[in-house]
């Protein structure tokens, strides 16, 4: 059980310098101090740099220390601003639903496809409602996939992204497979040219572009999305090997995905030349992935060592959503997920939540950590016995590199421009010894973010 959450203190806002003093700080780096100070300087603009960290003597030291406004954490841990690699913010509005993985993945598809917002008004409130929810459980970069309702591609999800305060990637989704192929592509090709100002402005949340998956996009249609992010200078994502239906799909052209297909009247006899032909998601796809840099969403069947090579060799990022996979009871299709053999094969595996509906109920609740990345650690702590450090940095740097975000801005160092600082309470008596990230993770309390650079 988590230990109660100590009442944090006031939190200063607006520039000046900040001096925080917790128990502990831990980076993917691991201990940094314990105690621990952390001084940082936020300019008018909100940029956040570090300016000193290591205990309270130390940093004590520095000439800023004496005029920053001190803010004593105690009970608590402090740990860099979390990544969120894979969400679907536009979906906040649905809430935690209740799914039987027995039911499939297409019936949940279908129930999702009733329910999402059409109008890019209600769309930009449900964006902006995950973006409270998410900023309550600590994270401050987020891949954001921009669904497209009705087959139509959306902005609004990037709008109201780039209005809040976090940094990341919006991408921008499309289907495009069968006798809709040439329509969805060609649609696309309007949407880019007329919003082309804003995909390519600078700005803290980049565009991208996602084709959703191997099973509703066709390989062309891949190919077009490489040179359209060539063209656009965007990042690219993809769903890849989530489920059995994606599986049965792609190898034999069969199944639920195939009955949806032809309920849409997209469904025709020439995609048996594209599908069908026995190969797994992975090598189907894997021509695309060692065309451009992709992150590829779940990779919840990656069935053997021959497979995990394909994904080492393209050099792709592997965003991993454990409570996702969970709740579609991946693990009972496809055995434990091999998250760890893809670190230890040298594949950046960041973290993800995937959508609010495949979360807990506390999930939208913000006072209880809303959409918290922090939660997917916990799992896999807890469930798998993984290291610590090592779940810290699939949430915070390997989720930076995979957006193509500066991973040292999740670290907590000198020098360095914070993109966030989060407090774990973990409680404290006066003679308990030092808590460890273990500690934090497993018996923590609901994140608290102190603070986001801009």
């Amino acid at each position: 059980m988590r230990e109660s959450a100590p009442i944090l203190p006031a939190i200063p806002h607006g520039p000046g310098l900040r001096l925080y003093t917790a128990e502990a700080g831990y980076d993917a780096r691991g201990l940094l101090a314990a105690p621990i100070s952390l001084l940082v300087e936020v300019s008018p603009t909100g940029r956040a740099e570090a300016l000193a960290v290591g205990t309270p003597g130390e940093v004590g030291r520095h000439p800023g220390a004496a005029s920053a406004h001190s803010v004593a954490l105690a009970g608590h841990v402090l740990v860099p601003g979390f990544v969120n690699a894979h969400t679907h913010l536009d979906l906040t509005h649905l809430g935690p639903m209740e799914h039987d993985p027995e039911e499939g993945f297409v019936s949940w598809v279908e129930t999702v496809r009733a329910g999402r917002r059409q109008d890019d008004t209600e769309i930009a409130r449900s964006v902006r409602l995950g973006v409270e929810l998410s900023l309550a459980g600590g994270t401050v970069a987020v891949g954001d996939i921009a669904g497209a309702p009705a087959g139509r591609p959306t902005i609004a999800p990037m709008r109201a992204l780039r209005e809040g305060p976090m940094a990341g990637v919006s991408f921008v989704e499309f289907f495009a497979a069968g006798a809709l192929r040439d329509r969805s592509l060609a649609r696309l090709e309007r949407f880019l040219e007329e919003h082309e100002g804003e995909l390519t402005a600078g700005s803290r949340v980049r565009a991208g572009l996602q084709p959703h998956a191997p099973n509703t996009v066709e390989p062309v249609a891949y190919e077009h999305a490489v040179e359209v992010a060539r063209r656009y200078g965007l990042a690219l994502c993809t769903h890849l090997a989530e489920t059995v239906e994606e599986r049965r799909f792609v190898g034999a052209a069969e199944g639920p995905q195939r009955d949806l297909l032809e309920r849409v009247g997209a469904w025709e006899d020439r995609l048996l030349d594209v599908f069908g032909r026995g190969l797994h998601p992975i090598d189907h796809l894997a021509p695309m992935l060692e065309r451009a840099p992709f992150t590829v969403a779940h990779v919840n069947d990656c069935p053997d060592d021959e497979r995990l090579a394909v994904l080492a060799r393209a050099g792709v990022s592997v965003a991993y959503c454990p409570r996702a996979s969970a709740y579609f009871g991946a693990t009972a299709r496809f055995g434990p997920h091999r998250y760890r053999d893809m670190l230890t094969a040298g594949i950046n595996v960041c973290l993800g939540t995937d959508s609010i509906v495949n979360l807990p109920s506390e999930a939208a609740d913000a006072s209880r950590g809303g959409m918290s990345v922090l939660d997917e650690m916990r799992l896999l702590v807890r469930r798998d016995g993984t290291d610590a450090r090592t779940v810290l940095a699939m949430g915070t740097t390997h989720g930076a590199r995979a957006l193509g975000l500066d991973e040292d801005g999740f670290l907590l160092r000198p020098g360095v421009r914070l993109a966030g600082l989060v407090a774990v309470p973990v409680g404290r008596g006066p003679h308990a010894p030092t808590p460890t990230l273990e500690t934090a993770i497993l018996r923590g309390g609901a994140p608290r973010l102190l603070l986001i650079g801009k």
